[in-house]
C-alpha cells in the first residue's frame, strides 16, 4: 500500500528570491516546458542518466508520480520544484535510502538555461540542506557531480563540500567520471578562510546570508518522518 505523502504538499522552502514546494499535475507541465527550452549545450550531457535526450520529454510527469507512488521508509525522493515569484524555474531533489541508518542525504538540481548564472543553485541547495540538517536531523550530505559540470562543483565549494570519492558511470550517451562531493552537519564543511576555526559550517553561513527557512507544520514533519 502507497504510503500518503498528501502533507508534503504543503511544505515550503523559501529563500529571499526563491520558494521551493512539491509541484501538482498541472505544475509539472509547466516544468516540463522549462526543461523542453534548455538547461544544458547540447555538446555536453551533465546527468548520469542522459533524460534530456528525449525530444519530448515524454515521461517527464510519469517519472515524478512514480517516485511519489514508490515513497517508503527505506528508499524516498523528495522533488521539489523551485519558483522565482510565479515562474518555475528547475527541481531541487533531497534523496535518501535508510536514512534511520545511515542519517545520510543525496541531493540533485536542474535550471531552465535562462535562469543559470544568477546564484540561484547556490540558494536552492541551502534550502534543502536546511531542511536535511536541521529539519530531519541529517549528518552527511552528498551530491555527485560529472567532470566538467562547473557550475555544481561550485556549488558544492561554496557550502563547504569536500570530494570525496570518484566512479565511472557507463551511460549509454558516453562514459564519464562521477565526483561525489560530501558536507557533514557540524564537523565535515569546510569553514571559511576569513573565519575562526569554531565558526560554523560553510553551509550555514550560506544559510545565514540567504535567510533560508522552513515552514512546516506538524503533519508535514509528519509526514517527512515516515519516510525516515
Amino acid at each position: 500500500m502507497a504510503l500518503d505523502i498528501t502533507p508534503l504538499f504543503d511544505l515550503r522552502l523559501r529563500t529571499p528570491r526563491l520558494e521551493l514546494r512539491l509541484p501538482v499535475q498541472e505544475e509539472l507541465e509547466l516544468l516540463r516546458e522549462v526543461a523542453l527550452a534548455g538547461i544544458h549545450p547540447p555538446e555536453f550531457m551533465p546527468f548520469a542518466v542522459a533524460w534530456t535526450d528525449d525530444p519530448e520529454l515524454a515521461g517527464f510527469a510519469a517519472y515524478h508520480e512514480q517516485l511519489r507512488e514508490s515513497w517508503s521508509p527505506d528508499s524516498w525522493h523528495l522533488e521539489l520544484a523551485v519558483w522565482t515569484g510565479d515562474e518555475p524555474t528547475g527541481f531541487q531533489a533531497l534523496v535518501s535510502e535508510e536514512f534511520t541508518r545511515t542519517r545520510r542525504v543525496g541531493t540533485g538540481s536542474w535550471l531552465g538555461s535562462r535562469f543559470q548564472r544568477r546564484g540561484y543553485g547556490t540558494e536552492m541547495r541551502t534550502a534543502v540542506l536546511e531542511l536535511a540538517f536541521r529539519g530531519l536531523d541529517a549528518q552527511i550530505a552528498r551530491s555527485g557531480a560529472i567532470d566538467g559540470n562547473t557550475a555544481s562543483l561550485r556549488v558544492s565549494e561554496r557550502l563547504g563540500y569536500r570530494i570525496s570519492a570518484a566512479r565511472r558511470s557507463h551511460r549509454a550517451v558516453s562514459p564519464c567520471r562521477i565526483r561525489i562531493s560530501s558536507c557533514g552537519a557540524r564537523t565535515g564543511c569546510r569553514r571559511s578562510q576569513s573565519r575562526s576555526p569554531a565558526s560554523s559550517p560553510a553551509y550555514l553561513s550560506s544559510a545565514s546570508r540567504v535567510r533560508s527557512s522552513v515552514v512546516a507544520t506538524h503533519p508535514e514533519r509528519r509526514a517527512i518522518s515516515a519516510a525516515t
